[in-house]
Parts: C-alpha cells; structure tokens; sequence
C-alpha cells in the first residue's frame, strides 16, 4: 500500500480514536531514522507509545478490530526500516514499559525494558544468568522475540515465563518449553500478532564480585571487537551451521567494503554499518552483496539477523544466485 494511496484506512480518522485511549502518546509523521540504531529509513504514518500495560491492550484490541496495519518496535535496535517509511500505526514499547521487579529468584520484566537496565538491576541483587546480556542493545521484549544471546549465554536459558497480547487482543501466557526457543527462534517468531507485554527471568544468586567480574569481560571483548561507535543493529547475519558469519564475510574479501554511506566494519566483518547519511536502500544493498559474495566463494547462504519493517516492495535482502 502506497502512502499516497491509503484507501484501506484514513490516518485522521484513526488518530482520533488512538487519541481516545488514555496513558497512550500519539505522533503522526514520524522520521524513524532519529530513532533507529541504523539511523536511516522513512516516516511512521502513526507513532504510538503505551504508557501503562493497560494502554497497551487497549490499544491492540483497537488496532486488530479496525484491520489497520499494525508495526511493534522495541527500541529499534535489530531492524533497518524503509525509506518510503511506515504505514499504518507503529507501537513503540519502549522506553515506557520498562519496569523491572523482583520475586525472589525471579525478575518480572516488561517488554521496554533494556537488556542492559536487565542485567545491571540483577547484578545489583547478587542475581546471576543475564552477563551475557549486559551489551546487548535490545529490550527484553526483542530479546524473547528472537531468542537473543551472546557469549555462550541466550534467553532461552534464562527465561521461563511471558505474558503476551494474541492476535484477537485477549491475554495470553506460555511457559517453560512453550517458548519453542532454538537459535535465533522462538514461539513468538512463528505467532507474528502476539505482542509480548512481560517476561519472568528465573535466575540464580552468585557472588556479585564474579557477576561484576563477568559482566565487565563481556564488556571488554565487545569494546574490542566491536564497531560500536558506529551506527549499526549488531549483528548483521545469524550463524550458519559449522561456520561463524564475520569469518566467512572476511575470507570473502567483504570486511571494511564500503557501498556509497553504507558498509561492512572494517573492525568486524560480521556488522554491516551506516557511515553517515546512508539510506535505507543502501543498507539494503550492501547486505546484498555480502550475501552474494559469500554464496559466491563457499556456496553458504547468510541469514540476515536485521528484520526490514515498512514498505519494502520485496525482500529487502534478497540477491540473484
């Protein structure tokens, strides 16, 4: 759908009746490159920011009864959205929903909340299992969604019990082996309209010496390895079977390529980076060519970790074998 064409809803029309829904913060014409990690894409048509979980169910159940196009962000970490923008309504959960509590051995944490701000509350309770996430630039909410990790640790090792919105906007729950987690997937990947509102984190108590300990070893390899003084959304590919993605991109003579605004970091091969001004498209393209250059040398097709949101006309990714 074009946005010069939006025959299927009437913006005005449905900001008002966003606008009736109370703790909920409505923006229309949104520049999304201010808010992405990438730094590049288009408008929102509608920007959305629950404030309370009740706004954010009030809202859903809206959104799935008018049928208008519905885009749930978190901090838009992992995603590269179009340059032709949003359409319909895009819900940001964060920073709003981003209360974190304790129960014991447990953390209750809504879907906002960063990993970051995560792992930092534990560590301060002597609580053990998220290290691996204190780098990770994502909300809990992402993290579940596609089962994020790092350095020998990932969700699925941590999580045990999340609360949701469906697809018909009523509440729903799973636990345990429910959460169907595997590499880079979960329950959640497989349920595109479920909209995670809160996560329990069942972690165990350590010496908060070795926690701090861990934690800042993380930090230093990351600050090592990693371009993170450069806009990018992390990790540009999953890793494919009996291979490790920035190798492959490296041996394909791809590290430190540059395309117009865009590239592969020259200090990781495994982050495709915005050197200023990029667009969407150009992003775009040189994910393409890394894709194609490895196929080319070793016959692996990468996966792209990065999710494209908006008004792609195909996928964004996709490159000619």
């Amino acid at each position: 759908m074009s946005k010069d064409g939006m025959d299927a809803y009437a913006v005005g029309d449905a900001v008002s009746v966003l606008r009736s829904i109370k703790n909920l913060s409505v923006t229309c014409d949104v520049p999304m490159a201010e808010l992405t990690r990438f730094r590049a894409g288009g408008c929102a048509d509608i920007l959305v920011q629950p404030h309370t979980v009740e706004s954010a169910i009030e809202l859903i159940r809206v959104v799935r009864t008018s049928g208008l196009p519905l885009t749930v962000i978190g901090c838009a970490s992992n995603i590269l959205v179009s340059d032709r923008g949003i359409r319909g309504v895009t819900c940001r959960l964060y920073p709003s929903l981003n209360a974190i509590r304790q129960d014991g051995n447990s953390l209750f944490c809504q879907a906002g909340a960063l990993l970051c701000d995560v792992a930092a509350y534990a560590a301060r309770r002597s609580l053990g299992g998220v290290e691996f996430a204190a780098g990770i630039p994502g909300t809990v909410g992402g993290a579940v969604f596609m089962n994020a990790g790092a350095f020998d640790g990932s969700m699925s090792d941590v999580v045990w019990k999340t609360t949701f919105i469906d697809g018909f906007g009523n509440i729903g729950e799973i636990a345990g082996n429910e959460h169907d987690f595997g590499y880079r997937h979960s329950y959640f990947i497989c349920s595109p309209d479920a909209v995670i509102l809160e996560t329990e984190l069942r972690l165990e108590h350590r010496d908060l010496s070795l926690i701090y300990e861990k934690m800042s070893e993380n930090a230093h390899r990351r600050y090592n390895t990693q371009p993170l003084d450069a806009y990018s959304a992390g990790s540009a590919f999953r890793r494919p079977e009996g291979y490790y993605a920035g190798k492959l991109i490296s041996d394909a003579g791809m590290k430190g390529y540059r395309r117009k605004n865009a590239g592969v970091s020259a200090k990781h091969a495994g982050f495709i980076v915005n050197h200023g001004e990029a667009t969407a498209e150009e992003i775009a393209q040189v994910f393409r060519d890394v894709r194609k250059a490895v196929y080319d040398m070793k016959g692996v097709i990468l996966t792209p970790e990065v999710r494209p949101v908006g008004e792609w006309d195909d996928d964004p990714f996709a490159f000619e074998r």
